[in-house]
């Protein structure tokens, strides 16, 4: 749920979900090449596990809430790190098993999913000017991914992942609603570390129960040192860091705008392949203005009406 917010705190939140649809830009192919080197269910795992420290320390180093909250239940605790255990797991099979081109549309379409689920879970109408800021966004991103030199020859099809990854959406969009109902009284920070924490334990006693059946495997012989970098971005950034930021802007600006920022992930990706040596095509800069020009449309009907959605 979207609390009342300034004009400034909307604009740090903005700023901070597009830093997270950065660093979540860049999920889809770094664990696409670990998939290859590891054991999908270790890698799973050890997203949360070693991401785990890094919220500890926020957490210790942020001041209390002014207010006591409520007490924590123990049931709701297990349920939202079930929701985080299953987008984890139902994410790393499916990027796995799809073509990075077709994984990235399907995720593109996080934010009618969590538009739908705000409507159903939550009654909240859509925000005044988001269908259009939506429609800017899906069309940009259509063009990023179609303009990569390639995409067209490629194709689209399907590998089987990408139903996994819808239903991976789902839990996170869950997720997202449920946590600030249940546990948003105890601070953004507070909120995330809770939840990555029971998702550790899901995951760490799964792993171990699965590694003991002879289904998951055990940990790589050898990782060469590109591997180990992009373990510890994925870990320490994209759960770490990327969740703080990501529940900051959903209590701030709804679950809907939040995830409308999500769609500039492949305008990053495709910054991100600039930056080493491989510049992008017309489309993907016209794809990235589209984008861009649809978050930056739904903020400014924000800073008019002088509240969040």
């Amino acid at each position: 749920m979207a609390e009342r917010v300034s004009r400034s705190a909307l604009l740090w939140s903005s700023a901070g979900l597009m830093f997270t649809a950065l660093i979540w830009g860049t999920m889809t192919p770094l664990l696409k090449v670990l998939t290859e080197v590891m054991d999908l269910w270790l890698l799973a795992a050890l997203r949360y596990v070693l991401g785990l420290p890094i919220l500890g320390l926020c957490l210790l180093l942020v001041a209390a809430p002014r207010k006591t909250p409520r007490p924590m239940n123990p049931g709701q605790l297990a349920i939202l790190g079930l929701a985080m255990t299953a987008f984890s797991v139902l994410y790393t099979i499916g990027v796995r098993h799809s073509h990075p081109v077709t994984a990235t549309i399907v995720l593109n379409f996080g934010p009618v999913i969590s538009a739908v689920m705000a409507r159903v879970m939550l009654g909240t109408r859509v925000a005044p000017g988001f269908p259009v800021a939506l429609g800017l966004a899906l069309a940009g991103g259509l063009l990023v991914i179609w303009g990569t030199p390639g995409a067209q020859e490629r194709g689209l099809g399907l590998e089987g992942g990408e139903p996994l990854l819808v239903i991976a959406q789902i839990c996170w969009q869950w997720y997202s609603i449920r946590a600030q109902q249940w546990l948003g009284d105890r601070g953004q920070i507070g909120l995330s570390t809770i939840t990555s924490a029971v998702a550790a334990l899901w995951m760490a006693a799964g792993y171990l129960a699965l590694w003991g059946a002879g289904i998951a495997g055990g940990p790589p012989g050898s990782l060469v040192w590109h591997h180990v970098i992009y373990l510890v971005w994925i870990c320490v950034f994209g759960v770490a860091v990327a969740i703080v930021l990501w529940n900051v802007g959903v209590s701030r600006v709804g679950l809907p705008v939040a995830s409308l920022h999500m769609n500039a992930t492949p305008v990053f990706a495709v910054l991100t392949a600039a930056a080493i040596g491989l510049p992008p095509t017309g489309l993907q800069i016209a794809g990235g203005v589209l984008v861009l020009s649809g978050i930056v449309y739904m903020q400014a009907l924000q800073f008019w009406r002088g509240r969040t959605a």
